[in-house]
């Protein structure tokens, strides 16, 4: 899986991709990270409902981190060629079945693990992978 997303808008193709936001993060700076993660999605000339679909997407992969991953994290947003990327990266010990993770709508009853069902509903795209040394998700956008 490549890390880095391979997409956004606001650069001209070609171009390569342009890196909007690259911000560690624990539990304290959740909502600062969201305000962040707003603004630059903002400043792309997103439609507000896409916005709220990258802040949501963001949000929950970064609390999955605070809460499974170790405490804390590293959120990086680009945009290249019509896409809006997110990866959020982690140094947690990880999980098994990680690319199938979030794939089936949790039971009403579930006492967790709608956060990353719902980043799948959202997302266009999303990759994750996870070993011992930690959990990295990309999720992407289409610029629409």
């Amino acid at each position: 899986m490549n890390p880095e997303p391979a997409a956004a808008p606001g650069a001209a193709a070609g171009t390569g991709p342009r890196q909007l936001l690259d911000q560690q993060f624990d539990r304290d700076s959740l909502v600062s990270l969201r305000s962040a993660v707003a603004a630059h999605a903002s400043s792309l000339g997103l439609p507000d409902e896409r916005v709220e679909h990258v802040v949501l997407v963001a949000y929950e992969l970064a609390s999955n981190a605070v809460r499974h991953g170790g405490g804390r994290g590293r959120l990086r947003l680009v945009a290249d060629d019509g896409l809006v990327g997110c990866t959020v990266t982690d140094q947690g010990g990880g999980f098994r079945d990680a690319a199938h993770a979030g794939l089936v709508r949790p039971e009403p009853t579930a006492s967790g693990g709608r956060g990353l069902w719902l980043v799948r509903c959202i997302a266009d795209t999303v990759d994750i992978s996870s070993d011992e040394t930690g959990t990295t998700a990309v999720a992407r956008f289409a610029v629409h």
